[in-house]
């Protein structure tokens, strides 16, 4: 688990977070098998608004690999684009369905 922090301004478009091992205020822990088998030693992530429809991701992610002797750069990134408007979880629905119903 990475517990990950960063700052960003008002009006900016971009934040990066980041945690890195042994931080005592953000940082990151990991069960007995991940330290063992899959240890993270530093974690990134950079967030880009892209007007009111698409985000984009950097993900960067070191690791050390059991048997491995030096660390492994784990790098992902996307982008996300809305293709319609959001709509309420079932549950959400009923209920308001009911509230309209007067029930």
């Amino acid at each position: 688990m990475a517990l990950a922090s960063g700052q960003a301004k008002p009006g900016d478009d971009t934040l990066t977070v980041t945690a890195t091992r042994g931080q005592t205020e953000y940082g990151i822990c990991s069960t007995a098998f991940l330290e063992y088998g899959f240890r993270t030693n530093s974690y990134s992530i950079a967030i880009t608004f892209d007007g009111n429809d698409a985000w984009s991701y950097d993900i960067k992610t070191m690791l050390l690999v059991h048997g491995r002797p030096d660390a492994f750069e784990h790098h992902d990134t996307n982008t996300l684009k809305r293709v319609a408007p959001g709509k309420p979880n079932p549950l959400q629905q009923i209920l308001t369905h009911r509230y309209q119903r007067g029930s």
